[in-house]
């Protein structure tokens, strides 16, 4: 059942002793059947009530709730908004309260905007990708190996060609990279599995919280690293890349970056192969522009290649 921020904002004043609610805001979250409300109290704590709608996001706000509470004990801890209580729920399951994580939501035009901020945030994913395997399970998360993620692109892919859905260019070079062994040979290591801009939060040019943890496993960091190397210029996603380097204790994968390029255009694989199995048109549109922009970068690519070329045989006949 969904309830309405004054409906949360009781929730939260029955988990936390002592919290009188004297604001409230709803919050945009990418969980679905999920609501999530800000409370500030009459003392001026400002809070975070969550409340699922439904047994299936009851399941993700726990698995959500034990990476928070496995994170608390790593470097991580000072971007995590620790949990202050809990309420049962009539129809079951129960509603948590966090504290609100500092700041406001990290946008992408932030980024872009500061070269700190963006620091910040690859220093935060560093310290996301160092998190101890043990500690990591300990949660409950899921591990997989990188046999098992490389099959799952190389499914992906051959459905979406056999279909029909890819350009010959598209395809041909989707299945170069899946053939390229060096380059899904990777030790996995903890991810968010979901970051975006719901995900993050900023205060001044810091990275201040990173929440919504019930998609986190052991995985390809790349993926990770995907969505920002596809939507950040490339001046600023160096100065990122950069800072993440920087922090990690060891050197990383030589292929990372390039894998990171790859699973972003893998995305659109599985955005496509997601608007096919939920039979919605729009989705399926989006993801078919998304592979005829690509196709036609691939093809300017091509241009721009064989210019280079016709310009260095025309320099060597002119030598």
């Amino acid at each position: 059942m969904h309830r309405n921020s004054y409906c949360l904002a009781a929730l939260a004043a029955a988990a936390v002793p002592g919290l009188v609610p004297v604001r409230t805001a709803p919050i945009a979250t990418p969980a679905e059947d999920l609501d999530v409300a800000g409370v500030v109290g009459e003392d001026g704590r400002r809070l975070m009530v969550h409340s699922p709608g439904s047994t299936a996001a009851g399941i993700r706000l726990e698995r959500d709730l034990r990476v928070t509470d496995a994170l608390t004990g790593t470097p991580l801890r000072g971007v995590i908004p620790p949990v202050l209580g809990f309420v049962k729920l009539p129809e079951g399951g129960r509603a948590a309260v966090t504290e609100a994580p500092a700041g406001r939501p990290l946008m992408l035009e932030d980024l872009q905007r500061s070269e700190e901020l963006a620091r910040s945030l690859g220093q935060v994913l560093a310290r996301v990708h160092t998190v101890p395997r043990y500690a990591a399970e300990a949660a409950g998360v899921e591990s997989f190996t990188p046999e098992a993620l490389h099959a799952e692109h190389r499914q992906r892919v051959r459905t979406a060609t056999a279909g029909g859905h890819l350009p010959a260019a598209v395809a041909q070079r989707w299945e170069g990279l899946l053939e390229d062994a060096e380059l899904w040979d990777f030790t996995p290591q903890f991810v968010h599995g979901d970051l975006s801009e719901e995900s993050l939060f900023r205060s001044g040019d810091r990275v201040s919280a990173v929440r919504d943890w019930s998609s986190s496993k052991v995985a390809d960091p790349a993926g990770d690293l995907a969505w920002l190397v596809a939507s950040l210029d490339p001046e600023r996603f160096d100065q990122l890349y950069a800072a993440y380097r920087e922090e990690l204790p060891t050197s990383t994968h030589p292929r990372l970056m390039a894998r990171a390029q790859a699973l972003g255009e893998f995305a659109v694989a599985e955005w496509l192969a997601h608007g096919l199995e939920t039979k919605d048109e729009a989705i399926i549109a989006d993801a078919r522009g998304m592979i005829a922009d690509l196709d036609a970068d691939l093809a300017q690519l091509a241009r721009d290649e064989a210019e280079r070329t016709f310009e260095q045989m025309r320099s060597r006949d002119q030598a």
